[in-house]
C-alpha cells in the first residue's frame, strides 16, 4: 500500500456524531435517532416505568458534553433494568467520552449482544475499537491478546449489512481491508460504495486509493479526476493526487496538487506534510519548517511530522525545542531509532559527548546492523579527534545506508586530514551528488556536527576542493 488516510479522520466526516446517534425516549413511547427510527423497538428492550427518564437524561447530558453526569444517569437506568440495550450503549458512549475506552468497549459489546440489529451500537463499538487500536500501536508496551482493528473491521462489516445504502461505511471498510492486506475485499467494498453513491466525490477518492495501492496509477488518477469533476473543491482528491505524484517522483506536479489541497481545505494536515517533504528535498528548510509546524498544530498525533520538524530544529541549532519534540516521539515509539539518534545529535551539539556515546552504545546494542548507532558514534569519535575510529564507524553506517550524506562528508574530511586525498575526494564527490550544497560550509558543518574549533578546518578543506564539484571540461 502506497499511502493511506488516517481512519479516525475519515470516520469523523463519514458517520453521525454522538449527539446525532442519541436515542431520545419519551415517557409514553420510544423515539429513535435518525438511523433507528425505521426499526421497531424489540419487546425485550422496552424500558420499564421510570427508566426512560434516566436514559433520556443521559443522552441529553451527552449532547451537552457532561459525560460524568451522563454516566451516572445510564448507570441508574442499568441498575433498574440491566437488559436495556440503549442504556449500555449510552454508558459506553459516556465512558469513551471520559477516556475510559476499555470499559466503554465492554459496555458496547453488551449493547450489541442485547440488540444485534442496532446499527448505532455497532458504529460506536467500531469507533471505540479503532481508538483502542491506535492507542495500543502508540504505546511503548502494546497490550497483547486483543486485536482491536480486527474487531473494528468486523463491526463495520455488520454495520454495512445493516445500512447497505451508506457508502461511507464501505469506504472505511476499504481502508481497514487495505491496512490488513485484503486488497480484493477493499476493492469490492469501495466498488459497492461507488455503485451506491456514484455522485459522491469521496467514493471515487476511496476507489482511487485502492487502485493506487494495487499499483494501478492510471486508474487511480482517473478516479481522483472524477472526484474533482463532481466537486472542484474536494481537498482529499488533490491530496491523493499529490501523494501519488510524489511517489512517482513528479515533484513539481505533486507540489501543485498539495497547494491546491491546502487552498480548498486549509485544515488538511497531510497536504502540509506533503509540501514539507518537497521543500526539504529542495533545501528550503525554513519553508519546510513552517509547513511542519502547521501539521503539528492541526494534527498533534502526527508523530512522523513531529520527528521531521525536530530534525530541522536540530539542524538550525534549536536543540532545546528539538529535544522536547524528540522526547515525546521516543516515549510513544521507543523502537524508532532515528528519533533517538537525533536526541544524540542534540547532545553532540551541546558538547555532551559522554551522554551521546552512551546513547550510541545503546542503539548499537539493540540493533547492531542499523545505521543510527554507528552514525552517532562516528560523529562522537570525530569530536574526540579519533579519526580512524570515526572512519570505521562511518563505514559501518554506510553498509545499510550507503546514501548517508553525513557519513560521506565525515569520511571526506577525515580522510583528507589523514592525508588520504584520493579517497577523500571520491567521498566528497559522492556526498555532493546526494547533497549539492555540501560545498558550502553551513551545510557541510551541519552534516558533520561542527563546533567552533572545526570551522577553519572545514573552510580550508572546502576552499581547496571546490573544483572537485565543477563539471568536466568539454572535449
Amino acid at each position: 500500500m502506497h499511502c493511506c488516510v488516517g481512519l479516525i479522520l475519515v470516520m469523523a466526516c463519514l458517520l453521525p456524531g454522538e449527539a446525532n446517534a442519541a436515542v431520545i425516549l419519551g415517557e409514553a413511547n420510544v423515539g429513535w435517532g435518525a438511523a433507528a427510527q425505521q426499526t421497531a423497538l424489540p419487546a425485550s428492550t422496552q424500558p420499564l416505568p421510570g427508566v426512560a427518564e434516566a436514559v433520556n437524561k443521559g443522552f441529553d447530558l451527552l449532547s451537552r458534553r457532561d459525560a460524568a453526569g451522563a454516566e451516572a444517569a445510564f448507570r441508574q437506568a442499568i441498575d433498574l433494568q440491566p437488559e436495556l440495550e440503549m442504556a449500555h450503549r449510552g454508558l459506553g458512549m459516556a465512558l469513551r467520552a471520559r477516556g475510559q475506552e476499555e470499559a466503554a468497549l465492554r459496555e458496547l459489546q453488551t449493547a450489541t449482544r442485547l440488540d444485534p440489529s442496532d446499527a448505532d451500537a455497532h458504529y460506536e463499538l467500531a469507533v471505540t475499537a479503532l481508538t483502542l487500536s491506535q492507542q495500543s500501536a502508540a504505546s511503548p508496551r502494546p497490550r497483547e491478546g486483543s486485536d482491536y482493528r480486527a474487531l473494528a473491521a468486523g463491526e463495520y462489516r455488520k454495520l454495512a449489512a445493516l445500512r447497505p445504502q451508506d457508502a461511507s461505511i464501505r469506504q472505511v471498510l476499504a481502508e481497514l481491508d487495505l491496512e490488513g492486506g485484503r486488497k480484493e475485499d477493499a476493492l469490492a467494498d469501495v466498488q459497492e460504495a461507488v455503485r451506491v453513491a456514484p455522485d459522491d466525490p469521496a467514493t471515487h477518492v476511496a476507489l482511487g486509493r485502492v487502485y493506487f495501492a494495487e499499483a494501478e496509477e492510471d486508474k487511480a488518477a482517473a478516479e481522483y479526476e472524477k472526484a474533482l469533476k463532481l466537486n472542484p473543491k474536494e481537498g482529499e482528491a488533490y491530496l491523493a493526487l499529490g501523494q501519488m505524484r510524489f511517489f512517482e517522483r513528479r515533484y513539481a506536479q505533486a507540489a501543485q496538487n498539495f497547494q491546491q489541497a491546502i487552498q480548498v481545505s486549509p485544515n488538511l494536515a497531510p497536504a502540509y506534510a506533503g509540501m514539507a517533504q518537497i521543500l526539504v528535498q529542495q533545501g528550503r528548510s525554513a519553508e519546510a519548517r513552517n509547513m511542519l509546524e502547521k501539521v503539528v498544530a492541526l494534527d498533534p498525533q502526527d508523530w512522523q511530522s513531529q520527528y521531521q520538524l525536530a530534525v530541522l530544529l536540530n539542524a538550525a541549532g534549536e536543540v532545546g525545542n528539538a529535544t522536547e519534540l524528540l522526547e515525546k516521539v521516543t516515549r510513544l515509539h521507543p523502537d524508532f531509532l532515528p528519533a533517538r539518534e537525533q536526541l544524540g545529535m542534540g547532545l553532540l551539539r551541546r558538547g555532551h559527548l559522554k551522554q551521546a556515546g552512551a546513547m550510541a552504545d545503546a542503539l548499537i546494542a539493540e540493533q547492531p546492523q542499523a545505521a543510527e548507532g554507528h552514525r552517532l558514534r562516528a560523529l562522537m569519535l570525530r569530536k574526540q579527534h579519533d579519526l580512524e575510529g570515526a572512519l570505521a564507524e562511518a563505514a559501518m553506517a554506510l553498509g545499510p545506508e550507503p546514501d548517508s550524506a553525513s557519513m560521506l562528508a565525515l569520511q571526506s574530511i577525515s580522510l583528507w586530514e589523514l592525508k588520504r586525498k584520493k579517497d577523500s575526494l571520491a567521498a566528497f564527490r559522492a556526498a555532493a551528488k546526494l547533497e549539492p550544497k555540501v560545498a558550502t560550509a553551513e551545510v557541510f558543518c551541519r552534516l558533520v556536527v561542527c563546533d567552533a574549533g572545526d570551522i577553519s578546518t572545514v573552510s580550508d578543506f572546502l576552499r581547496r576542493n571546490r573544483w572537485v564539484l565543477a563539471p568536466p571540461p568539454e572535449p
